[in-house]
């Protein structure tokens, strides 16, 4: 793995204490601190393959306001480090994360357009450093080992051909199994699903890749959802102070294996991003409000913003209130007829296997990491006071659910199996959908069905206390 950066060094550590939620350590420089939720890992040398005493404490402080040198890696090397620190031990590099020729591939995307651009100086001077100190220290034979293969992207294009490149690898047979660690948002998330071949219907007759996240995009839905209980609990109080990507860290590093659920966005002939017939997604699809505030904030001006560009789009958006003309039309788990909704006008139509599309956007309170269940959002055209009193509630954990209205107007939130929006509108501004951030233009009468997918044929990278019980 070469850098064009100089590597983290380790510190000598002595007088190693922590309470209170605080380490605290004595280096020939003096005396420091540290918060529990800045900890990484704590490697334990006697563990490892290597048999070394020690260990390596590995520890993450953001600087949200210094863009240019935002993050600060402590690498210390102690004798002993307290009990409090247990929880945090890894023994070494995990085996999902270990190349080794002919059985385990290990890929390393790093997406420099993903949100405000973090993405390669985050790999440079917090994951690369991590992964060589703990190769370095964790076994004599760390030389032997195959090195991660690392893609810079260049454009918007290179998730997908890098796709195709390992699709065709794993035809010829290379290797077993292959993790892929993403340092983007959803958007390459949605580009590598979709650029990989991959049969739903019979996932074990091949490889099925692993996906490993770390937080680097815009809005990070998928991420944030499934590492939600280990940062909000049912009263939202937080249960783990951490940054996103100091969980997303010790994800990696101490995660374990689970499938990654699915669903299937059709689209009726004329449809288009270039010309598209279905995409699978794990994140959103959605009509109306919210896909016209994807798209319309998906502009070199607004990106530099980061998050904070959907709420200025929205703002505009709320001011014209468009009520979207469709016929919306869902599938309820285990029923065979469909129900038409009331009315042609809408304002809301989104279905999401996730709890949350940001980190405090709560849009599916009901929905837990994994389950696959797809659960709908609706309102109709309620007008730009109601639609921001909703989309403020969403923020406040979930308290849109159950809204109505005197005049007859609610808010629906229900689970179904399957979405079929005809999409009605003469204007070409209000027939985009939304499937995981990647727009695509339905022609008018043309249609949008989603259904979800019983088996993805992908595996995702969680951290063991989110499993389902049935699965632990």
């Amino acid at each position: 793995m070469s850098s064009t950066k100089p590597q983290a060094g380790l510190t000598n550590a002595t007088s190693v204490s922590a309470s209170d939620g605080i380490i605290s350590w004595t280096t020939p420089n003096g005396k420091d601190e540290a918060k529990y939720q800045n900890i990484v890992f704590v490697l334990d040398l006697s563990q490892s393959p290597s048999s070394k005493s020690g260990y390596i404490i590995a520890l993450l402080v953001e600087d949200a306001e210094n863009t240019k040198d935002r993050f600060r890696l402590l690498l210390l090397q102690a004798d002993a480090v307290p009990e409090d620190l247990r929880p945090y031990r890894i023994s070494g590099l995990p085996t999902h994360l270990r190349p080794v020729k002919g059985k385990q591939d290990v890929d390393v995307v790093v997406s420099t357009k993903s949100g405000v651009g973090l993405s390669l100086q985050f790999w440079e001077d917090v994951l690369q450093p991590l992964w060589a100190v703990i190769e370095a220290h964790s076994s004599d034979e760390a030389t032997n080992r195959e090195s991660p293969n690392v893609l810079v992207t260049e454009d918007a294009e290179s998730v997908r051909e890098f796709a195709r490149k390992i699709s065709a690898s794993d035809a010829n047979g290379s290797s077993q199994s292959r993790t892929v660690v993403l340092l983007t948002g959803d958007g390459g998330i949605v580009d590598l699903i979709n650029s990989v071949p991959h049969d739903t219907s019979s996932p074990s007759e091949q490889r099925q890749l692993l996906l490993a996240l770390l937080p680097l995009g815009t809005g990070n839905a998928l991420f944030h959802s499934l590492h939600k209980p280990l940062w909000a609990s049912e009263g939202g109080s937080k249960t783990e102070d951490a940054s996103p990507l100091v969980l997303g860290l010790r994800t990696l590093f101490n995660g374990v294996s689970a499938n990654l659920p699915l669903f299937r966005a059709s689209f009726s002939p004329g449809s288009r991003i270039t010309q598209v017939s279905h995409l699978f997604g794990a994140v959103v699809a959605s009509y109306g409000f919210h896909s016209s505030i994807v798209y319309e904030s998906d502009t070199p001006e607004y990106r530099i913003h980061g998050d904070k560009r959907f709420g200025m789009v929205a703002q505009e958006l709320l001011r014209e209130s468009h009520p979207y003309s469709a016929q919306v039309r869902v599938r309820h788990p285990s029923a065979a007829d469909w129900e038409t909704f009331d009315g042609g006008e809408h304002a809301y139509v989104l279905v999401t296997p996730l709890s949350n599309l940001e980190r405090t956007f709560t849009i599916s309170p009901a929905s837990k990491p994994l389950d696959g269940k797809l659960r709908l959002v609706h309102f109709g055209p309620v007008g730009g006071e109601r639609t921001l009193e909703l989309m403020m509630k969403a923020y406040d954990g979930g308290k849109h659910v159950g809204a109505k209205w005197n005049d007859g107007h609610a808010l629906r939130y229900e689970e179904v199996d399957e979405l079929r929006v005809t999409v009605l509108e003469d204007d070409e501004r209000w027939r985009k959908v939304c499937i995981d951030g990647t727009i695509v233009d339905i022609p008018k009468g043309g249609e949008l069905t989603v259904r979800k997918e019983e088996r993805s044929g992908f595996r995702i990278l969680v951290d063991p206390r989110v499993l389902p019980s049935d699965l632990k």
